[in-house]
């Protein structure tokens, strides 16, 4: 059992090795577009090396002869180097998708999915035949998700990809977590891009609305600022969302409150006390649910983005005023840019806050001597004013206790040397 153990790892060791060289070769081709200027040796069909001069040379001494026509086309088909650049392609394109087939090691499954969108499918013949590789990459969840988004929106946005439940993978990515990523810039950039078709359903946008809203309570104000961006944008994009923003209470739950006011009108003080208590404060939305159709989102409110009005960075509380505007009004409003505020961290919002000028500073002493150390608003009905006679009778009152105690004290005294 060892042996076949030992032989076991080793193979499984010699393929990862195996893969490792391969994928080095393919990410270290040069780059396939075609440049007539271009003087290097490229081979041709017929397997000679030419260059650039040679072929114009060739061309020329062809063009001397009486059946020019032909020897053109000739040359053409084996001498065009945007011919030979296409066949080129063609098995670049084999050459990846053989290597996608294979059982990757996580680290080059990683580095293939950050470079595919730029360095791999560019230049594929049909990039469409990696629709299977990132679906089933999409589909995984986590941070390969996250990484195979970038490759998934341009096969579907340039290439015609249908992915039926892309929305749905795509909500269940907003997590706390997604924050803290390392791809995080990209993702929150691709999410407001994939939010910005006016086809979308009015519930979809209100799910990722809310989702968003509600993931800004455990987010950093990095976090809180992209999510107030995010939402600006959807709340402009898709006027019928707005209803989010203020709700009184719905109908429905109006309905059922003056009901239940009716029904328990013989029940004692106490009871309707606990259930006025409960009146307040419904939201209707499912946040642990992971279908948007079923998460109640239109029903609900963005009361969470109200708290940071009172929010602890100042760059938070100010920046959520611009949703104090009427969004839909476009003529008034324009969207926010999300690549400003995708990569922000805590360093970020620092510097920008030194380079800030202030106009008026916080300052660490008071102005005028305060006098009390509460003010009457605070505690109605208490004083907390300091009184300079109040504190001069005190200390008479402690003087004369401590007389009166040394004169009992040597009274005391006295009498026991009597005694003795």
């Amino acid at each position: 059992m060892s042996a076949d153990g030992d032989n076991n790892s080793h193979s499984r060791t010699s393929v990862e090795l195996s893969i490792h060289k391969i994928y080095y070769i393919l990410s270290h081709i040069p780059s396939l577009e075609v440049d007539e200027k271009a003087d290097y040796e490229m081979w041709n069909a017929l397997g000679i090396f030419t260059k650039d001069s040679d072929h114009k040379q060739h061309s020329e001494r062809q063009n001397a002869e009486d059946k020019q026509h032909k020897t053109d086309k000739s040359s053409i088909n084996v001498f065009s180097a945007a011919n030979i650049a296409k066949k080129m392609k063609i098995k670049f394109t084999k050459a990846w998708i053989s290597l996608l087939r294979l059982p990757l090691p996580l680290d080059v499954y990683k580095e293939v999915l950050v470079s595919l969108h730029q360095a791999i499918i560019p230049y594929l013949s049909n990039p469409i035949l990696l629709c299977d590789f990132l679906t089933r990459s999409y589909d995984i969840g986590g941070v390969i998700s996250v990484m195979a988004l970038s490759s998934l929106y341009i096969l579907m946005t340039q290439h015609g990809l249908e992915y039926p439940n892309f929305y749905e993978k795509l909500y269940a990515l907003l997590e706390p977590s997604i924050f803290m990523a390392k791809h995080r810039a990209k993702f929150l950039e691709l999410l407001d891009s994939c939010l910005k078709s006016p086809l979308l359903p009015a519930y979809l946008a209100a799910a990722f609305a809310k989702k968003l809203s509600r993931l800004s309570l455990s987010a950093p104000p990095s976090g809180a600022l992209v999510i107030i961006a995010l939402i600006h944008n959807l709340l402009r994009r898709h006027p019928s969302i707005n209803c989010l923003v203020h709700r009184e209470g719905g109908d429905e739950i109006a309905r059922d409150d003056s009901t239940a006011g009716k029904d328990d009108e013989h029940k004692d003080s106490c009871t309707s006390v606990k259930i006025s208590g409960k009146e307040p404060g419904i939201d209707h939305f499912n946040s642990e649910e992971t279908d948007p159709v079923k998460t109640n989102a239109m029903r609900s409110s963005l009361w969470e983005i109200d708290t940071y009005r009172h929010h602890y960075c100042p760059p938070v509380s100010r920046f959520i005023l611009s949703l104090e505007n009427d969004l839909t009004i476009r003529s008034k409003t324009t969207e926010v840019a999300v690549k400003d505020f995708s990569s922000g961290s805590y360093a970020t919002i620092f510097r920008e806050e030194i380079r800030r000028r202030v106009k008026q500073v916080p300052l660490a002493y008071y102005k005028a001597t305060p006098t009390s150390l509460f003010s009457e608003s605070d505690f109605p009905g208490w004083t907390f004013e300091y009184n300079q006679n109040d504190e001069l009778m005190t200390t008479n009152d402690n003087a004369n206790v401590d007389v009166y105690e040394d004169h009992d004290h040597g009274s005391a005294k006295r009498q026991r040397i009597e005694c003795s």
